[in-house]
């Protein structure tokens, strides 16, 4: 699990291919392509266009050129966030990368609303993850009920929750010597009898004379 995924992150790519939709705010000269619906080569002021969240992370916040609006999903989980009735929505149907995707887009949100929203939504769903992580392994987590990360969280809960039983009933591995004390000993016992050896040579040669 990872809140900050490097460049070569598999799941980082799946979230940042996503589509924002924009809108324009100046005359664009020659990138009417970005519109399909757009009459003129020229990329018109008010027009709203989707791009993709990679190339939207490259500009600066408050660029003079697209305004970034709050995708669907977070306005829907807003009233929910307000009642304090998180737990069940299905995060996982809504988006995959649900807070992953709002975390990028926080910074570009003029109005504040989706860092607000990823945080109260993860701050109130975070006790039933461990209820459910505590439940009998994979039965409890529905599909399309949590999102990537939640779903990490909740892998890690079970086996974690899995090794504390484990480890109150005794059935766990036993306590074993590190790899490095090992090695250590065996040295030391290499050492020993290098040295019993070189002591009964000389008593050896003493009797033969």
């Amino acid at each position: 699990m990872n809140y900050f995924p490097n460049y070569y992150s598999i799941e980082d790519i799946f979230v940042t291919q996503e589509k924002v939709e924009c809108r324009v705010n100046t005359k664009l000269q020659r990138m009417g392509f970005l519109d399909a619906g757009a009459e003129t080569e020229d990329l018109e002021p008010g027009r709203t266009v989707n791009l993709p969240l990679w190339y939207i992370k490259e500009l600066k916040v408050n660029n003079a050129y697209f305004t970034v609006s709050v995708p669907e999903i977070y306005r829907n989980v807003h009233k929910a966030v307000c009642e304090a009735e998180t737990t069940h929505i299905e995060l996982g149907r809504l988006h995959p990368y649900f807070y992953e995707f709002g975390r990028y887009l926080t910074p570009y949100d003029r109005h504040h609303v989706i860092g607000r929203i990823i945080f109260e939504t993860l701050r109130q769903r975070v006790r039933h993850l461990l209820d459910i992580s505590k439940s009998d392994g994979q039965a409890a987590k529905p599909e399309h009920r949590l999102d990537n990360i939640e779903a990490k969280l909740h892998e890690a809960g079970v086996r974690t929750n899995s090794q504390y039983i484990e480890w109150l009933q005794m059935t766990g591995n036993k306590i074993r010597t590190s790899e490095l004390v090992e090695e250590h000993q065996k040295k030391r016992r290499r050492a020993d009898r290098s040295d019993d050896e070189g002591e009964v040579l000389p008593n050896s040669k003493r009797a033969t004379l």
